[in-house]
């Protein structure tokens, strides 16, 4: 009994921490746009990974273009990856018809990216990515 109610305690006052509007240390919020040949990626994902130290990773949701969430500061480097469906293109190999997709960011965004981002304390963190195909 005594285990269970220490347990619940720690889960409580461990969850107190969690909320949304309170940043750890040396977090900052950073948010920006991702456009794709001029238009904005209608769902993907970006990464922003430390590029020094111990090599943490952030990540978010890209929504209509945009993106918003809370990164160590110091300079990452960044990766964005998405998929779209391929029209007309179908996988029957399970025998249930299912819509194909694809990876169409280049590597030059992702697997080998060349983006990065420098966040700082007193800085807006605001970061634009205008991605072309070629």
């Amino acid at each position: 009994m005594r285990r269970n109610l220490a347990l619940v305690v720690c889960l409580i006052f461990g969850s107190l921490g969690c909320g949304s509007n309170s940043s750890a240390p040396g977090m900052h919020p950073v948010k920006g746009t991702v456009t794709f040949d001029g238009k904005p990626i209608e769902t993907g994902r970006i990464l922003f990974r430390q590029s020094e130290g111990d090599g943490q990773a952030f990540s978010a949701e890209i929504v209509d273009g945009s993106y918003e969430l809370e990164v160590k500061e110091g300079p990452s480097d960044v990766t964005i990856t998405a998929s779209r469906l391929l029209p007309g293109k179908f996988d029957n190999s399970n025998g249930t018809p299912e819509q194909m997709g694809e990876m169409y960011i280049p590597s030059k965004y992702n697997r080998k990216t060349e983006l990065s981002a420098l966040v700082t304390p007193d800085g807006e963190n605001e970061f634009p990515f205008d991605l072309i195909s070629k």
